[in-house]
């Protein structure tokens, strides 16, 4: 762990926070563009759109995270890349997030087969969470 570093979540029998990024989303105007470049610079294949994930094309990274690029789902939602961070339990997530002072910006919502996230802001950052 890197000095001045903490854990985000309760530590594990080694002392190490669990907490991982499940999904990160890209949020573009021109999806092949940004697909083509992240194939070059990172070695990534992204496949086809996902109709569950916003018709986002998905990658797995080394280690199982999943990066998403897709187009914004509205004329309001603007260019963004969002982290999502694996949960146990997301409603307990959600309930501490909002303890902590964060506000929901998308309950917990159902994704297919992809399992159930939602997104809270705090400090004008958005983090999701997703459980699978």
């Amino acid at each position: 762990m890197l000095t001045g570093c903490h854990t985000t979540s309760v530590p594990n029998r080694e002392g190490r926070s669990d907490t991982r990024v499940h999904y990160l989303e890209i949020v573009c105007g021109d999806v092949d563009e940004q697909c083509a470049a992240m194939e070059r610079v990172h070695g990534l294949s992204f496949g086809p759109g996902v109709a569950d994930l916003g018709g986002a094309r998905v990658a797995e990274a080394p280690g199982g995270s999943r990066i998403g690029v897709r187009a914004p789902l509205a004329a309001h939602e603007p260019p963004i890349i969002r982290t999502y961070l694996a949960v146990d339990d997301i409603a307990k997530a959600v309930m501490e997030a909002e303890a902590a002072g964060a506000m929901i910006a998308y309950p917990p919502t159902e994704q297919g087969d992809t399992g159930t996230w939602a997104i809270y802001m705090l400090g004008g950052v958005q983090v999701g969470l997703w459980q699978r």
